[in-house]
């Protein structure tokens, strides 16, 4: 601002704070502080997104639970694409019979413009349009939503909102061995570990990465990526790594 004031700029053009809706599918999904039977789960995803949208400085013009029904996902979108810039769904884009949301897009006239990326977790990972609204359609697993809105999901908001990219990806070292099945980019939540004596930074990380157990995210800075060809790695490899971005 005071930059533009020294430069005897009186009136600047600026973008409005990009408007986002959310909404969580699922009819097993209870809100924390209700009631809830044994085969239902707590919502994870809207108190987890909500505050990664509030970090990203965005509007959120609504916020909804939606059932595992067509008739009720396809009236849900249609409002929410009406309202906003961008629409934000978990869970229902897989392949089950229970999965509506991609035919409820589709029945508002949308289109998917990819839908799966050969990655772990967050494999269903969708994005597309409804009207004028992007959509960005999340797995329903907390982790693999929230490792699918690092990867995706801020960079869409942020170019949307007219920024620039998010930190970029640099390489680190592994702190101990890892064995996997290949196949798929895997994803995995990690913790920067200081230096080796080598001088390279370390991160340490757990042995395996489940999409329902978010306390791996607690103690995590980021993630790193391990290549889809790779079914071992020693100790001290080198892999890259995306710390975890709020905005």
């Amino acid at each position: 601002i005071a930059a533009c004031a020294a430069a005897g700029a009186g009136i600047l053009r600026v973008r409005r704070k990009l408007r986002v809706a959310l909404l969580v599918t699922g009819d097993e999904v209870r809100r924390a502080g209700g009631a809830r039977e044994a085969a239902q789960i707590w919502d994870v995803n809207t108190p987890m997104l909500t505050a990664s949208l509030a970090a990203a400085d965005v509007d959120i013009v609504a916020s909804d639970h939606g059932a595992d029904n067509l008739a009720g996902l396809v009236r849900q979108l249609g409002d929410m694409s009406a309202q906003a810039d961008l629409v934000i769904t978990t869970g229902g884009i897989s392949v089950g019979e229970e999965d509506h949301v991609k035919p409820a897009v589709m029945a508002l006239g949308g289109e998917t413009l990819f839908s799966g990326v050969a990655i772990k977790p967050g494999k269903p990972v969708s994005v597309g349009r409804i009207g004028k609204a992007h959509w960005l359609g999340l797995p329903g697993n907390p982790v693999s939503a929230f490792v699918t809105w690092q990867v995706f999901g801020l960079a869409l908001v942020r170019a949307l909102s007219g920024e620039g990219p998010a930190p970029t990806r640099r390489h680190v070292v592994i702190a101990g061995p890892i064995r996997r099945k290949p196949g798929r980019c895997e994803l995995r939540p990690a913790r920067l570990a200081g230096f080796d004596a080598h001088g390279r930074e370390v991160v340490g990380f757990e042995g395996a990465t489940h999409s329902a157990r978010v306390g791996l995210l607690s103690p995590a800075d980021g993630l790193m990526f391990l290549p889809a060809d790779v079914e071992s790695l020693p100790a001290g490899a080198l892999v890259e790594f995306q710390p975890f971005c709020q905005s």
